[in-house]
């Protein structure tokens, strides 16, 4: 079994989410838009409360911003929750683009936020975790085979780790990003 190359890293650039909500049957037009701006590197139709997780490339707190009024002056697209990383773990492993994806949004006990994602990169499928401000504490990327293997991994592993209090996965379909 080989190592991961996982590290914590703080002071440096993390990617935004944007969590969106899009007009029933709009779906498709608005990720044609979404594809056209080029500080979005990933887009991913997703099963729960949101429609859409997008994933912004990290950028200055003015850029984020106008590119997050972008994404709201599409037509179609109802709401947006954004969350600007801060501090987290990028491994070296990459998006496949045959792969499922899932994205885990967890909020943490007090102060456990670091731990939780040291936990949360040994756990198979894990490909990143970023801390967040916000409704919620941490957001996680997984990605696996199919669909169930993630919700294997989240349901059965994520939940039971020491330090969270709540989590939810939001699962994929048709995920599109940018190399």
């Amino acid at each position: 079994m080989h190592e991961k190359k996982t590290t914590m890293q703080t002071n440096m650039s993390f990617p935004t989410y944007v969590f969106a909500t899009v007009n029933p049957g709009r779906m498709t037009n608005v990720v044609a838009e979404l594809k056209q701006n080029s500080q979005i590197d990933l887009i991913a139709p997703v099963t729960g409360r949101y429609d859409l997780v997008l994933r912004l490339k990290a950028n200055t707190p003015q850029n984020v911003y106008q590119t997050v009024n972008q994404i709201r002056e599409i037509s179609d697209v109802r709401t947006t929750d954004t969350h600007t990383g801060f501090d987290g773990m990028q491994p070296s492993k990459k998006l496949e683009s045959q792969m499922a994806l899932g994205v885990s949004v967890l909020t943490c006990e007090h102060n456990t936020s670091e731990n939780v994602i040291k936990q949360l990169s040994n756990i198979p499928g894990f490909i990143e975790a970023t801390t967040v401000p916000g409704q919620f504490d941490i957001v996680a990327l997984w990605q696996a085979k199919t669909s169930e293997e993630i919700v294997k991994n989240t349901v059965e592993r994520v939940t039971t780790l020491p330090g969270i209090f709540k989590s939810e996965t939001l699962l994929a379909y048709a995920p599109f990003f940018k190399a």
